[in-house]
């Protein structure tokens, strides 16, 4: 799911190849990051990743690393609030902002997108969002889910779902249980490959896709 800031309606893509875009929020993490680097690495797919700024500026070699593999970066706040739409303005901003300068600094990369933890999303977070310029990007697919209790469930759980222009979901960080998703990366990619899917970022996603207006959220 896509909210782009600036319009009021949803966009949907429906691009005219079977591509995806593989997203991963919430690191970058010392052992789970490397290890999903190093997946993406061997098989050549490149992916876009929401980071934390104050985890940005824990593990900055991380943060470098995922640029300098090609690898896209969005922002997903610096500390990751629980629900950042009951925030008030000011720290909604400040959440925003000081994640964007973290990325910049460590990366030399400017964050263009922006994913807010849990998908939370209300009429503040949107007009902040707006007014800085940020794209906001949801998912189509989320491999982590209580449906799907083990890498081998969350394989299967995307690949029943998928389905072209799909944005799936992933995690590399911030929780012990992220474990699984690495384990289940490999799986997804191998069984996409094989249903003939393309991996791309978010940005060459949104470039190789048809866009279409859809209706207006509902608040």
């Amino acid at each position: 799911m896509l909210f782009a800031a600036g319009t009021h309606r949803f966009l949907a893509h429906e691009p005219s190849m079977k591509v995806v875009a593989l997203t991963f929020d919430d690191g970058p993490h010392p052992i789970y990051t490397p290890k999903v680097l190093e997946i993406l690495r061997r098989y050549k797919v490149k992916a876009t990743f929401f980071l934390i700024g104050e985890r940005v500026e824990r593990f900055p070699q991380i943060a470098r690393m995922i640029v300098s593999e090609g690898h896209e970066v969005g922002n997903h706040t610096y500390s990751h609030p629980n629900n950042l739409p009951k925030e008030n303005w000011d720290e909604i901003r400040l959440e925003i902002e000081k994640c964007s300068k973290a990325i910049e600094r460590v990366t030399g990369v400017r964050p263009k997108f922006f994913r807010p933890p849990k998908g939370f999303l209300n009429y503040k977070v949107l007009t902040l969002a707006q007014l800085e310029g940020y794209t906001l990007v949801f998912w189509t697919v989320s491999a982590d889910h209580k449906d799907a209790p083990n890498p081998k469930a969350m394989a299967k759980r995307v690949l029943k779902l998928v389905h072209p222009g799909a944005i799936i979901l992933m995690h590399d960080g911030r929780i012990p249980s992220r474990w699984k998703d690495v384990k289940a990366l490999p799986l997804i990619i191998k069984g996409l490959r094989k249903q003939g899917y393309k991996f791309v970022t978010v940005s060459e996603l949104f470039k190789r896709s048809d866009i279409v207006l859809g209706r207006k959220r509902s608040s």
